[in-house]
């Protein structure tokens, strides 16, 4: 009997679980990923709420993920996806930036990416970075600052506390982050909390210097000093490439039902890129097992009917 055929776009954690339970339902699975397998959650540092861990390393986490998939088989092609289509038979075409590719059901599943400041551009990699983890040992005993008001500022702002001089955590509105983390980073004496407010400038030559930042409660501006700037202003959907398949979506993200089924028969979704109201690392895992296993069940129908 001829296999199913699934393509997964999307390498992070919601991807490579649906890749486990699609292998393990006898499918022959392909992993698009333009970068390297494991995604955003490669790069946090501390991970504290997922099941049987009481603290993970997010690169650890992701590798023994991804190490799995590839003892099941799956192929890994490191190639950007830039549009798919579905045949009038049932099947889909893949296009990436070298070549086409046809199979029986896909499943989205690339996450999302960092919201910007709309400012930032001239200082990316020269001051400005989106990943403490990656970058901020860049700036062990440096002023720092965070902006954001979200749980990943907050992550952001405690992986810094413990490597850089000062860490200003700059935001607007209430903080979104657990009450754990925040409680850990009011601890250090060394985070210093500027609320109510906003980044509207950034100074320095060949490399950032400082910050301008605006109080929007009583109109005041000030610079602060800082060599590095993380910015955690949120995140956005990566599914420009599905705007030519007609799935609905609710500000770019992909709308799904409880079987990760998208509005289009046999394309699937799974993780951050959906309409999913938590975002989490382990609701991530289910929906890609989710997303995995239905796409089979759909695969294997179309392909019993021809």
């Amino acid at each position: 009997m001829t296999k199913p055929n699934i393509a997964i776009i999307g390498g992070g954690v919601a991807g490579l679980t649906a890749a486990v339970y699609a292998s393990r339902a006898n499918a022959s699975v392909t992993i698009f990923e333009k970068y390297g397998l494991g995604g955003l959650t490669a790069t946090i540092d501390k991970i504290e709420n997922f099941p049987t861990y009481n603290v993970v390393n997010g690169f650890d986490l992701t590798q023994n993920l991804a190490n799995q998939v590839k003892l099941l088989g799956a192929n890994i092609v490191l190639e950007q996806v830039l549009d798919v289509k579905k045949q009038a038979d049932g099947t889909f075409e893949v296009v990436t930036n070298k070549q086409n590719y046809l199979f029986d059901a896909v499943i989205v599943a690339t996450g999302t990416k960092h919201g910007k400041l709309g400012i930032e551009s001239n200082y990316v990699g020269k001051g400005v970075s989106y990943c403490a983890t990656c970058d901020g040992n860049f700036y062990r005993n440096a002023d720092v600052a965070v902006v954001g008001n979200t749980n990943s500022a907050v992550k952001e702002a405690l992986y810094l506390a413990g490597l850089c001089k000062t860490v200003y955590l700059i935001y607007n509105g209430n903080l979104q982050g657990d009450e754990v983390a925040i409680g850990q980073l009011k601890g250090y004496a060394n985070v210093q909390f500027v609320s109510n407010s906003v980044v509207t400038g950034l100074v320095g030559d060949d490399f950032l210097e400082g910050a301008v930042v605006h109080n929007v409660e009583d109109g005041t501006s000030t610079s602060l000093a800082v060599e590095g700037l993380f910015v955690a202003v949120g995140s956005k959907p990566e599914t420009e490439f599905l705007a030519g398949i007609g799935a609905q979506m609710v500000n770019g993200f992909v709308m799904v039902d409880d079987r990760c089924q998208t509005s289009v028969e046999g394309l699937f979704g799974a993780g951050d890129v959906t309409n999913g109201t938590l975002k989490q690392i382990v609701t991530a895992c289910g929906d890609g097992a989710k997303a995995g296993s239905f796409a089979v069940v759909y695969a294997k129908k179309l392909l019993a009917s021809r």
